[in-house]
């Protein structure tokens, strides 16, 4: 295990004087690139969590709609019927009308 730690931190090490030594960097902005790289990274994970907690809230909220939703769609369908209901009987009486008069309206119509 030691020796796997020794050779990373080497690797590391001579990849870190590679990037200097072709970007013309001095070990100062190498370190200020670096803190600069971490703090990005830091920051995109504060805001891929504060993204995953408002969609959380926002799907939560949207299960809460729904099934209000559904209950306003009830109440609807409810009072639909209810006004089916009570204009039945009037929607028979305009229909023997309308009979009676396609009725007469055939009586008067003259016949070849």
């Amino acid at each position: 295990m030691a020796k796997f730690i020794r050779n990373s931190l080497i690797g590391v090490g001579l990849s870190a004087a590679a990037y200097m030594l072709v970007n013309h960097k001095t070990p100062k902005a190498l370190y200020t690139d670096i803190k600069d790289y971490v703090q990005d990274v830091l920051d995109a994970a504060d805001h891929l969590q504060s993204a995953r907690e408002d969609f959380s809230d926002a799907s939560s909220n949207l299960g809460v709609e729904m099934q209000h939703a559904s209950d306003v769609l009830a109440d609807i369908q409810n009072e639909v019927d209810q006004f089916q209901f009570k204009i039945e009987p009037h929607l028979a009486i305009m229909q023997k009308h309308a009979d009676h008069l396609q009725q007469t309206l055939d009586n008067l119509t003259p016949k070849e």
